[in-house]
């Protein structure tokens, strides 16, 4: 089914594209805060467990060395997580850029590498706001293939030599370019002697001949 289109103007965009643009968008909101949370929850991590460490050594001397690398690779994931969510933020606004400018299924390839990572890395909401936008794509492609074949879309104006629409009054006939009938107007000449007679006169006035009907 087409979208609207109207005589004129080119055919509406199609509801899913600005669907797509509110989903990217509260996508970069999400990735952004999460990003900033996640990047401090990293840091005041490593000075906790550097303030333990530093606690621990002075207390027991170097044992504590030993268990340093394990307590800070919680800490690290958190901080490649929330630069993660950073970079989902900037491949957002790329995309939304794409979906501007009608490069609908370059922003839908890159939905889908994101929509993965997301569901990976940057959490489990941005991963589903990015798998409703990566669906929506489909009918938007759809609706583009559809214009760029040329294929008229609902309200199009018909073409030229098309019958009219229902309900449209019909078009009034041309005017005839042919002579009037006799007996429209104005004298009648007889076939014989050619002598004007008047208009209803059924046999000329001079030599008594039948008129030509």
């Amino acid at each position: 089914m087409g979208y609207p289109q109207y005589a004129g103007t080119p055919a509406m965009e199609p509801p899913e594209v600005q669907s797509i643009k509110s989903m990217l968008h509260i996508v970069r909101i999400l990735a952004i805060i999460f990003g900033i949370l996640l990047f401090l929850a990293g840091i005041a991590y490593v000075a906790l467990a550097y303030a333990a460490y530093t606690a621990c050594t002075s207390t027991v001397g170097n044992i504590c060395a030993g268990s340093v690398g394990v307590v800070l690779v919680f800490p690290i994931l958190i901080v490649i997580w929330g630069v993660v969510d950073f970079i989902i933020y900037l491949q957002m606004k790329e995309i939304e850029g794409l979906v501007n400018r009608s490069q609908f299924e370059q922003a839908k390839s890159k939905t889908l590498i994101w929509m993965i990572l997301g569901f990976i890395i940057g959490g489990i909401i941005i991963g589903i706001l990015l798998l409703i936008a990566y669906l929506k794509f489909d009918p938007v492609i759809t609706w583009q293939r559809n214009q760029m074949a040329g294929a008229p879309g609902y309200g199009a104006p018909p073409a030229y030599g098309a019958p009219p629409m229902m309900g449209a009054p019909p078009a009034a006939p041309p005017p005839s370019g042919g002579m009037p009938p006799p007996g429209a107007g104005g004298p009648r000449f007889c076939n014989s002697c050619g002598t004007a007679n008047a208009t209803g006169a059924q046999f000329c006035s001079k030599c008594g001949a039948p008129m030509p009907r």
